[in-house]
Parts: C-alpha cells; sequence; structure tokens
C-alpha cells in the first residue's frame, strides 16, 4: 500500500487531476445540465402602437420566468419592418426570437376579434424555442385571454430536439475521438517503447506528427460522414447545408484536437496520466459549450468558459451550417476562432512533443 502511494505521488501531473476531476465535473454537470433560459435577445417590430400593443410590449420587458431572478427576455424595439427581414435578423443569429405585432393589433382588440401576431425564433435552439414559445402563449393568454393568434412559422422545416443535438454530438464525437486516440498513440508508443524505435528510423519527428494528423482527419471525417447518415435514416435528421463546409469544420477542428492529444500525451509520464489528465480537459466541454442544452440555459460565469473553449464554436458553426443551411460568410467568425486555436495548439504540440519524445 505504501509503495502504490508513493508510486502515486511521484507522478505530480496525475495527483492535480485525480482529485480535482470529480470538483469539476460535478460543478460543470450540475450548472451545465439545463435551466431556465433568461435574457433572450427579443426584437418586436410594434406596427402597431396602440394602447394594447404597447401593454403587451411591456408585459414582455418586465416578465421574469419562475425560479429565476432574471428578466426572460431583452427587448429591442422597431417597425416597418418585413417578415423576410425579420427572417434575415433570426438567420444572421442578432437576435434569439423576433415577434411582430400588425398594424390593427389594438383596433382588432377593441372590436372582440382575433389579431394574430408572428412569433419568429431560431429553431436551430429547439430548446429554447420551445420555451419562448411556451412563454409567449402564457404572456398573452394572460394579457387578453383567448383572443390572441399566435403564429409560429417553421423557418428550417419540422425540427425536433434530435436535429439540435446531432450537430454538437457529431463535434464532440470528433473532438473526444481525436484527443483519446493521438494521445493513446503516443502515450502508447512511448510507454512501451514503440515510438523510440521508430525515431531512431529515418523517419523525422516531424513526419511522425504528420502522419498521425493526416490519420486523423481521415478518420473522423469518415466517423462524421457515417455519424450524419445514420441521424438522417435513423431520425430523420434535417441536413439543410453544404457537406463540403461541415468537412471544412471538421478538418479545422481536428487539426487542434490533434494538437492537444500530442500535447497532452507528450507530458505524460504514461497512459494513466494520459487518460487523467485529458478528462479534465474534455469531459467538461460536454456540459459547458451547449452540446445538450442551449448557452442560454447556463451561468453566466459558466458561459464565459464555455467562450474560452473550442468546441463551443464548432458546435454553432455546425448547427448554423447543417439546421439554418448557412453558407461560409455565417460561419467566418467561427472558423477564424477555430483556425487561430488549431494553429496554436498544433504549433505548442509541435514543441512539446519535439522537446519531450
Amino acid at each position: 500500500m505504501i509503495k502504490e502511494f508513493k508510486q502515486l505521488f511521484r507522478k505530480k501531473v496525475l495527483v492535480v487531476p485525480l482529485f480535482v476531476f470529480p470538483i469539476v465535473m460535478i460543478v460543470f454537470f450540475g450548472y451545465g445540465m439545463g435551466g431556465s433560459v433568461n435574457n433572450v435577445n427579443l426584437l418586436i417590430v410594434n406596427n402597431d402602437m396602440g394602447v394594447s400593443s404597447n401593454a403587451l410590449v411591456q408585459e414582455l420587458g418586465t416578465f421574469i420566468p419562475k425560479n429565476s431572478d432574471n428578466k426572460m427576455f431583452e427587448i429591442t424595439y422597431t417597425k416597418d419592418m418585413s417578415q423576410s427581414e425579420a427572417e434575415d435578423k433570426i438567420n444572421s443569429a442578432e437576435y434569439k426570437a423576433v415577434l411582430i405585432i400588425p398594424v390593427d393589433y389594438s383596433d382588432r382588440l377593441a372590436k372582440n376579434e382575433k389579431p394574430e401576431v408572428t412569433l419568429l425564433t431560431d429553431q436551430s435552439d429547439t430548446t429554447s424555442t420551445g420555451i419562448i414559445v411556451e412563454t409567449m402563449n402564457k404572456i398573452l393568454a394572460k394579457s387578453q385571454p383567448g383572443t390572441i393568434l399566435l403564429t409560429v412559422p417553421d423557418l428550417y422545416g419540422s425540427l425536433k430536439y434530435i436535429d439540435f443535438l446531432t450537430p454538437a454530438v457529431i463535434a464532440l464525437t470528433v473532438f473526444f475521438g481525436t484527443v483519446m486516440s493521438t494521445g493513446y498513440a503516443v502515450a502508447g508508443e512511448r510507454e512501451d517503447g514503440t515510438i523510440v524505435r521508430i525515431l531512431m528510423t529515418p523517419v523525422s519527428r516531424g513526419a511522425v506528427i504528420f502522419g498521425k494528423t493526416i490519420h486523423q482527419l481521415i478518420l473522423q471525417l469518415a466517423r462524421a460522414v457515417i455519424l450524419i447518415l445514420a441521424a438522417i435514416l435513423i431520425f430523420g435528421v434535417t441536413m439543410n447545408g453544404s457537406w463540403l463546409l461541415v468537412a471544412l469544420i471538421l478538418v479545422i477542428f481536428t487539426f487542434g484536437a490533434v494538437g492537444m492529444g500530442i500535447a497532452i500525451s507528450a507530458k505524460s509520464e504514461d497512459m494513466t496520466s494520459f487518460q487523467q489528465i485529458s478528462m479534465l480537459f474534455t469531459l467538461p466541454s460536454m456540459f459547458a459549450t451547449g452540446v445538450f442544452f442551449p448557452l442560454d440555459s447556463i451561468p453566466d460565469w459558466m458561459r464565459w468558459i464555455a467562450y474560452l473553449i473550442p468546441l463551443t464554436y464548432a458546435n454553432d458553426a455546425m448547427r448554423i451550417v447543417m439546421i439554418k443551411g448557412q453558407g461560409i460568410n455565417a460561419i467566418a467568425g467561427d472558423l477564424i476562432i477555430l483556425l487561430i486555436y488549431s494553429i496554436i495548439i498544433f504549433s505548442v504540440a509541435i514543441r512539446i512533443f519535439r522537446r519531450e519524445v
């Protein structure tokens, strides 16, 4: 027993994740598995400006969900905007939802007629959309019971939670698979002496890294294609965008994940150390990057952490392409961040690999 503890504490790189990891997991699991959706960016196109429409706007602006201390909506006002222009605002992610109040809203209510308001939502986020629509129906029923019709057009077709989940699960699978398999290859070959024998041949360290990187690119793209096809055939998942753009996102993202796997494994003394350290980076990403629940539903402090994790941007880009069917201009910001991350982490990984292996 004493011998085992001595061996454990000699591996200083292992001790910290061994004891910190359970705390990290319970924190991220507890806060990251979805809560109330707050501070939703809502654009109100009020073409009426009557007493009833102003009362509705006031109600929306002050509404606080149950079990929350924050307002549900962050409201911006405008008028004379067409539905197609409002849809563009949703597609570009400027707003999570747009409520269009018709010009005769107050007059029709005064005549005991049923006015119709239109609610556009970012339906690529099916969870938030469901909460927003449910909340809007409650507010409308409270203000004028049984008299207001709410229309919610399907901007991207009839979507289900699996449509929201699939793009992020693909990115998560690529991230996990790349980091783990690359790390196992390097750490495992280092532990059993294989990589030493490889480097004794005329093959350079750069060639070793290049070979492992190309292997991962081919492997992860193949896995992604299989996952997408399976989701389409089994669950009827919507694929509105370009396969080439999906491939571009995953290629850039995989480069960074390969770099992370090489860097962690090169600094690890053995496979056990690699497993503990890699889990400290990979598993919390499941809950902090909006894979299962939208970022709107997690605390602000965790959202700031999410913005530091590349998986967040891969998830966003995959959903914009696969669900919204948008082009490269819509994901340019995500791609730039992923590219910068990949270049930095890959460069660091090469330096560490050359020094440590």
